[in-house]
């Protein structure tokens, strides 16, 4: 499993990815956001990106049914990362193509 739930906190997730993220992964994460969603939430997410090494090369991945049917319910999306990551993170999460405010913050900074 590349991905661990760290805490929910009302309408924010604190995830850690790190290694390969694989769809089942994907898929579990946007379940936990859509729990959320269908209980009137606006989830803000918080992801740190710790040793990531990517996503898994498999087919499923150009599924888009959560970001049409719930991508614009999340209202904040923050990723610390690798800079090396950054612009395949905001191809991988549909930077400018929903509503969502998406940022990502270099690792290095934080320190």
């Amino acid at each position: 499993m590349a991905y661990e739930i760290l805490g929910i906190d009302n309408e924010i997730m604190r995830v850690r990815i790190s290694g390969v993220m694989r769809l089942a992964d994907q898929k579990a994460l946007q379940q936990a956001a859509r729990d959320l969603i269908d209980r009137g939430l606006k989830p803000r997410l918080l992801v740190m990106a710790e040793n990531f090494e990517g996503w898994e090369k498999a087919e499923g991945w150009e599924d888009v049914g959560f970001l049409m049917g719930h991508g614009d319910s999340m209202v904040k999306m923050a990723i610390v990362g690798d800079e090396r990551w950054k612009e395949q993170v905001f191809m991988f999460t549909g930077k400018g193509l929903r509503t969502t405010e998406i940022e990502f913050f270099s690792a290095a900074f934080i320190g």
